[in-house]
C-alpha cells in the first residue's frame, strides 16, 4: 500500500506486485538548499574510507554509507578467500565498484566477471551472484543498490555453494 506524500516526511514506501514495484520520493526540494549531512554514517557529506576501515576493524565487514529512497550504497571488506552467499534480487539490479583487490563474480548460467582495482560490475536483477575474494589482500567495494534491498538466497550450482540459511535477507 502506498502513503500519501507529505512535505515533512522523511520516509520511503514501497509497493509491490509479482511485476511491479513502486516508490514514493516524501520529500522532494523546493529550490536550492544547504546540506543537511549527518554527523555519523550513513549519509555524512564527506567520508574518508581510511576511516571507515580503522573504525570497522579486520574483515569480512560491511558499512553502510549513503542512504536515501532511491539509494542503499555499502562499503565492503572481504579477506583473501572470502566471499558472499550467493543471491539474486527481485526490484532491483546491482552495482560495484571495486576499490581494491581482485574479485570474482560468479552468475546466473556460468558466466564469470573477474575485476580489480578501478573496475565497475553491473548485475541485472534476476541474477544470482557470487562473489569471491580471489586475490592474496584484503578487497573492498563500493555496493549501491536501490532500497529496501531484499536478497533472495540460493544455491549457486557452478560454484558448489549449497545454502541452508534463510531465504530471505534486508539489508
Amino acid at each position: 500500500m502506498l502513503q500519501s506524500r507529505s512535505e515533512e516526511s522523511q520516509s520511503v514506501t514501497t509497493s509491490s506486485s509479482e511485476t511491479t514495484a513502486t516508490i514514493v520520493i516524501s520529500r522532494l526540494a523546493t529550490g536550492p538548499t544547504p546540506p543537511q549531512p549527518n554527523g555519523i554514517w550513513p549519509n555524512i557529506l564527506h567520508t574518508r574510507i581510511a576511516d571507515v576501515m580503522k573504525q570497522m576493524g579486520t574483515p569480512p565487514w560491511s558499512k553502510r554509507i549513503i542512504a536515501d529512497e532511491r539509494n542503499l550504497v555499502t562499503l565492503i571488506a572481504t579477506p583473501p578467500g572470502g566471499g558472499n552467499r550467493p543471491h539474486w534480487h527481485k526490484e532491483f539490479d546491482e552495482w560495484w565498484v571495486v576499490l581494491g583487490g581482485k574479485l570474482q563474480w560468479e552468475l546466473t548460467g556460468g558466466v564469470i566477471v573477474n575485476a580489480a582495482k578501478d573496475d565497475i560490475v553491473w548485475v541485472p536483477r534476476g541474477t544470482v551472484h557470487h562473489i569471491r575474494n580471489l586475490g592474496d589482500e584484503l578487497s573492498l567495494r563500493l555496493a549501491v543498490a536501490m532500497p529496501p534491498a531484499w536478497h533472495y538466497f540460493s544455491p549457486c550450482e557452478q560454484c558448489g555453494f549449497t545454502d541452508d540459511g534463510p531465504r530471505e535477507w534486508k539489508a
